[in-house]
């Protein structure tokens, strides 16, 4: 004869005490949530993220007046409040971002022979990378430029002259010396 085999343990029945949830690690909970919501808005679906002032009312006519190509680049979709791309985010646009104040940076009117210009202000430059942000219009726009992919260091800012006529509906306060 085989030894019967044990009975299974029996389930707690609905009397069993419950172990209450700490409120402090729900609030914990509540927050990390809120937070990475927060932070899934700001930086869209792309990871470009959004301007700090990307809500101001002029964004919104800048945005549906941009071109659907730049520098023979397709505009491509982003979930960020104020933020337009080109490529494979060769070409990134910000809308709202912060205004430059007095600078002692070069600051260069750009814009077609036959058209509107904007004061651009070549605000950061690395090996990859340069980023430009308007002066003397608020809110502020910033443009990023990557090298690569058929962007050199040198054709950067001729990807600033299609922008000038959306740009410039962006009234001007003050303009550069």
């Amino acid at each position: 004869m085989s030894p019967e085999p044990p009975e299974p343990p029996e389930p707690p029945g609905p009397t069993a005490p419950r172990r209450p949830v700490p409120r402090p690690l729900v609030g914990l909970v509540v927050v990390v949530v809120a937070a990475a919501a927060v932070w899934a808005y700001a930086v869209g679906s792309r990871g470009v993220e959004a301007a700090p002032g990307a809500g101001d009312p002029a964004c919104a006519p800048l945005l549906d007046a941009l071109p659907a190509t730049l520098g023979g680049l397709a505009r491509t979709p982003q979930g960020a409040a104020g933020v337009a791309a080109w490529g494979e985010d060769q070409v990134v646009l910000r809308c709202g971002a912060l205004v430059l104040g007095p600078t002692t940076k070069a600051c260069v009117p750009v814009g077609p022979d036959a058209g509107p210009s904007v004061d651009w202000v070549q605000d950061a430059a690395g090996e990859r990378a340069v980023r430009f942000l308007t002066y003397g219009r608020t809110p502020a726009v910033e443009v990023t430029v990557r090298f690569g992919d058929g962007i050199t260091r040198d054709q950067a800012t001729s990807q600033l002259i299609d922008l000038a006529a959306p740009v410039s509906a962006i009234p001007q306060t003050r303009t550069c010396l």
